[in-house]
């Protein structure tokens, strides 16, 4: 989550640090999953989002509804 926080706040990913972070993405859940891909795509799409503010604006919004849909089935677990 702490990866996703940042790129959603304005900061960047690299492949190493989700390598890190997730070195094996199988027991993710589904919505830590799409989450995962999002930043995954994020980086393939670096050439993209630096020169297209509305397309990083989107990105950077979903990448925000993914962080709360993480953040509300935490509390919902506790």
């Amino acid at each position: 989550m702490s990866t996703l926080l940042r790129v959603a706040e304005g900061g960047d990913v690299e492949a190493s640090d989700l390598s890190a972070g997730v070195p094996d993405a199988s027991g993710l859940d589904p919505d830590e999953r799409d989450a995962l891909v999002e930043l995954q795509l994020w980086i393939e799409d670096r050439d993209i989002h630096q020169g297209e503010t509305n397309y990083t604006r989107f990105k950077r919004e979903w990448m925000r509804d993914r962080l709360a849909v993480l953040r509300d089935r935490s509390v919902r677990k506790s």
